[in-house]
């Protein structure tokens, strides 16, 4: 026999030949259910569960609202046990000396509508050992009690756990990333981390996908490049540069973020290698350009003067007609010594000052076919505001001899010994130098 558990709305029943059916009509439901009553051993109605309760667990933003007339240190129901399901949006603190974790949860991974979870436990109430157990995207049940700390800060109070844990699942397209036009080979060793950043990528058509990628060192606190494609969408302006800061970026693990700015009083400055002034069709995208791991130590002689027009030549060739996409890689030399001028920072925060900088493009055509062309710089130099762009050009092979990295891996290989090899002076008239 069948028991049935039911919240329903209406029930109907029809007799047909001795036998006798019900009919369930459900919330949100135009069709019934059709049940033979002859099947059924008992029929139970039960109202939803109260909201905060761990069948029923708050979102983040029931949550926000439950909270909105707590004063100052005040627990929400007095202090009553509750419940809140969301995606954590950032790591604070793994501390593994006292086993907990401060965090933000939200109902989408690029919200800004965040709760704050304090000093928390894991599932099962057990201690962080690792500080690894849980990452940006994952997405977590929280019991505990809330308060309005200081009437600052909305958070779970500390002692609180985790009740259920779902690891973050990549997409399809971050899983596949590596696979993308713009993606260089990665450098092989376990110190190497591809960092995938997703995003809105414009706020007007909501186009969403990989705003830009980056290959961190751990061992050197250091990023080798950032690559990232350029098209029409992607040139749109719907917001102005949105910098607070340099944050942290939390797409990378805790254990390497940075615990203090290196930059700060060094002399140099923040060199974007995404430019925010190329990702100014969204909020969210423009925001992640200014994430640490997409810096390198740059003089300001050089930030505000030959790589800043080298970023504008770069928009411009993006920009034409003849260009369908522009698929970019910038960065600085962090592998050879001697390819590196100085260093900033010490001990854990310490980063590398390299001494060349480089732009490599490859060009999809609107006709179809491809090019490309390398930017070589070096740091330490000045140069006059009209030294002409076509100075620091160089084929792509070249480029790679001067590097290390194998830039555009991706395309077919006739394409890419084509495009990679072509005479700088072809190259100079192909690309407008």
């Amino acid at each position: 026999m069948r028991r049935i558990t039911l919240a329903l709305l209406v029930i109907l029943t029809t007799a047909v030949q001795a036998q006798t059916f019900i009919k369930v009509y459900t919330k949100g439901s135009t069709e019934p259910l059709i049940i033979n009553t002859a099947d059924i051993d008992s029929i139970t109605f039960e109202r939803d569960a109260e909201k905060g309760t761990i069948k029923n667990p708050f979102t983040v933003a029931e949550l926000l609202q439950a909270c909105n007339n707590l004063g100052a240190n005040e627990f929400l129901g007095d202090g009553a046990t509750v419940y809140a399901r969301g995606i954590i949006t950032r790591v604070t603190e793994m501390n593994t000396q006292y086993g907990n974790a401060t965090y933000y949860i939200a109902d989408k991974r690029n919200s800004k509508e965040e709760f704050c979870v304090y000093r928390g436990r894991l599932l099962n109430q057990a201690w962080v050992k690792t500080g690894d157990e849980l990452s940006m995207g994952d997405t977590v049940t929280v019991c505990g009690k809330v308060k309005n700390f200081n009437g600052k800060t909305l958070e779970f109070d500390n002692n609180n756990y985790l009740v259920e844990l779902r690891k973050y699942q990549p997409s399809y397209e971050e899983r596949n990333a590596v696979f993308r036009l713009e993606m260089p080979r990665l450098k092989e060793g376990d110190n190497q981390l591809l960092l995938v950043h997703t995003a809105t990528l414009n706020d007007l058509t909501g186009e969403t996908g990989i705003n830009y990628s980056t290959e961190w060192d751990t061992s050197i606190h250091a990023q080798r490049w950032s690559c990232y494609q350029l098209y029409g969408s992607l040139l749109d302006k719907n917001t102005d540069r949105t910098q607070t800061g340099y944050p942290n970026d939390p797409f990378l693990p805790m254990t390497y973020q940075f615990a203090a700015d290196p930059y700060v009083r060094s002399g140099y400055d923040h060199g974007h290698i995404c430019p925010s002034a190329d990702r100014l069709a969204s909020v969210e995208s423009n925001e992640q350009t200014f994430y640490m791991t997409n810096m390198q130590p740059q003089t300001h002689s050089l930030n505000a003067g030959i790589w800043s027009r080298m970023e504008t030549q770069v928009r411009s060739w993006a920009a034409s007609s003849y260009v369908d996409t522009l698929y970019v890689v910038k960065g600085g030399t962090i592998d050879k010594e001697d390819q590196i001028y100085d260093y900033l920072g010490s001990d854990a925060n310490q980063i590398p000052v390299p001494k060349y900088f480089f732009m490599a493009m490859l060009a999809k055509q609107s006709t179809g076919g491809y090019t490309a062309i390398g930017l070589w710089v070096e740091h330490i130099a000045e140069y006059s505001s009209k030294t002409p762009i076509g100075n620091f050009a160089v084929n792509i092979r070249e480029l790679e001899q001067k590097t290390g990295i194998d830039f555009f891996p991706n395309l077919p290989d006739a394409i890419e010994e084509s495009v990679e090899t072509l005479p700088l002076s072809n190259l100079k008239n192909v690309w407008g130098l």
